[in-house]
């Protein structure tokens, strides 16, 4: 067993239910309390209001109500699923339109979870990672964050989420714990059910500590080697991988969950024995375990998936320090779909295919 890491300060006391933002504020100008309180639930459920929902309820809807809220149900969300792409693992990666002609993706998974985006694109730049290719767009705001797992549940039921997308959330900080509180409060996701995905920095774990409600935390680590992280991590926080660890775990003390220590296994790179080596000493007496991600190959990079059994090898051996650890195979692999590779498709895709002319300007069929 790892040991728990003690923390200095006292956990902050929650805040109440009452104190938190609700999700959709609108429907409570459209309808009365209680009518407004079950159409924001059976949206953040990813059903469309019906007046026999209402009804079923002994809270059925006026006609001048039900036509308020078809109204805005035709208008709600500022999202929309441009494309869904089904993968033999049983995910359902989903490329998601924003208002501003953006894309993003959002995965629902068949164990109930959700992969959200926080960013269009990522200023990290991992090597490996296909999100920060094209560089950062913009920050999400809360409510296209959310209506991501609106999305994700109307795919199949949902009732955890992971913010593992494209994105640093510590860069879109305030927007990402607004999201947290949102689905706290109007989705019924609570914050032990959510996971926090970072790089980390000190400033990043200062604002979650800060937060009213505190997600759990997984650290992006790739490698116990500071140079090598460095070289894999270009745009990451210059503080050294033993000062995250440090920063992580106080964190995690407040908020009283595990640390998940993500780990992308690249053959040759950080899969070796020195790498357990040093991830065992890192870890020594921190609460949290080590997922290990089998790396999904983009074209043009100089990477190489570290095989399955070497994994299995590397899982062993980091138990046998008395760390636990697990093997997450990356999802979409049989699509070409691992994060950022669909956006960035669907992006060229767009850039490759001329703007239709209408037949007036052009003297075509306009076929």
């Amino acid at each position: 067993m790892i040991e728990r890491t003690e923390a200095s300060a006292r956990p902050a006391e929650p805040a109440p239910a009452s104190a938190l933002p609700v999700a959709l504020p609108e429907l409570d100008a459209l309808l009365p309390t209680a009518k407004a309180r079950l159409a924001r639930r059976l949206v953040l459920e990813g059903k469309r209001p019906e007046p026999a929902d209402f009804a079923a309820r002994a809270l059925a809807l006026s006609k001048p109500e039900a036509a308020r809220l078809a109204a805005w149900e035709e208008t709600a969300l500022t999202t929309r699923v441009a494309e869904r792409v089904p993968s033999d693992d049983g995910s359902a990666r989903l490329v998601v339109k924003l208002r501003d002609g953006e894309l993003i993706e959002t995965v629902a998974m068949p164990v109930g979870a959700v992969c959200v985006s926080t960013q269009v694109g990522c200023a990290v730049a991992c090597r490996f990672c296909a999100s920060g290719m094209n560089g950062l767009k913009r920050n999400l705001a809360a409510a296209e964050i959310v209506e991501q797992v609106i999305h994700a549940r109307r795919e199949r039921r949902i009732d955890r989420v992971v913010y593992m997308g494209m994105g640093e959330p510590s860069h879109n900080l305030a927007n990402v714990l607004e999201a947290v509180a949102l689905l706290k409060s109007s989705a019924g996701i609570g914050p032990a059910r959510q996971t926090f995905s970072t790089v980390g920095s000190a400033k990043a774990f200062a604002g979650l500590s800060a937060a009213r409600v505190k997600p759990c935390l997984a650290l992006s680590l790739h490698s116990a080697d500071d140079a090598i992280r460095r070289e894999l991590l270009p745009n990451a926080a210059p503080e050294p991988v033993a000062e995250l660890v440090a920063g992580a775990a106080r964190y995690a003390a407040l908020q009283k969950k595990p640390i998940v220590f993500e780990w992308t296994l690249l053959a040759g790179v950080n899969d070796r024995d020195e790498d357990v080596a040093q991830l065992a000493a890192l870890l020594k007496g921190v609460r949290g375990y080590v997922n290990f991600i089998r790396w999904n190959p983009v074209a043009g990079m100089p990477f190489t998936p570290t095989s399955f059994e070497r994994a299995v090898e590397l899982r062993e051996q980091v138990k046998a320090h008395g760390i636990l650890a697990t093997i997450r195979a990356s999802t979409g692999r049989d699509v070409d779909a691992a994060c950022g590779q669909l956006r960035r498709r669907s992006t060229i895709s767009t850039l490759a295919t001329p703007p239709r002319t209408s037949s007036t300007a052009t003297g075509s069929d306009g076929k």
